[in-house]
């Protein structure tokens, strides 16, 4: 149970630091020309969204044991 909560926890911190990157890098390209959607920050930042949202499962399936 403990493990579950720490597997979500860790996921739910990528998502936060990728979606902080992404916001980050727009806000500060903002007024630079020419303003380039798909930069290199914003591709990690999506790149942490997706590994925080199925880490978890997946973390769950490799190290939790069934509980019967």
């Amino acid at each position: 149970m403990l493990r579950k909560i720490l597997f979500h926890t860790i996921g739910f911190g990528l998502i936060l630091g990728g979606w902080f990157i992404c916001v980050i890098n727009v806000g500060l390209d903002r007024g630079a020309t020419p303003f380039k959607f798909f930069s290199i920050p914003n591709m990690i930042g999506l790149v942490l969204i997706l590994i925080g949202a199925y880490f978890p499962e997946i973390a769950i399936r490799l190290f939790v044991k069934k509980e019967n």
